[in-house]
């Protein structure tokens, strides 16, 4: 009994686990950073203990995450709106494609 395998099957179905796992990366990603950013407003002296006991490489992911989170917060955030169901998205990309 020979078991054959059909490559283009395969690779087709790599190729869509690959973009199903890189779309589960992103959100985790956007998600832990919301989370960084509401626990270290929050409980800003817990978050400097538990940062300063992390290492370099340690340190630049979660500082990143953080801005991330940040960033994430006042584009999607609650306190968004200037006021009548404004939205401060655009105002906010404007401000960082201007500063370039």
């Amino acid at each position: 009994m020979v078991i054959v395998i059909d490559e283009k099957k395969l690779v087709h179905n790599c190729k869509i686990v690959s973009i199903l796992l890189v779309i589960l990366a992103v959100i985790v990603f956007l998600s832990l950073s919301s989370k960084i950013f509401h626990f270290s407003e929050a409980n800003p002296i817990q978050y400097q203990r538990n940062f300063s006991v992390l290492n370099t490489p340690e340190k630049h992911v979660v500082s990143s995450m953080r801005k991330t989170g940040e960033v994430q917060s006042g584009v999607l955030g609650k306190n968004r709106g200037h006021g009548n169901g404004g939205s401060k998205f655009f105002d906010e990309v404007s401000r960082v494609h201007s500063s370039k």
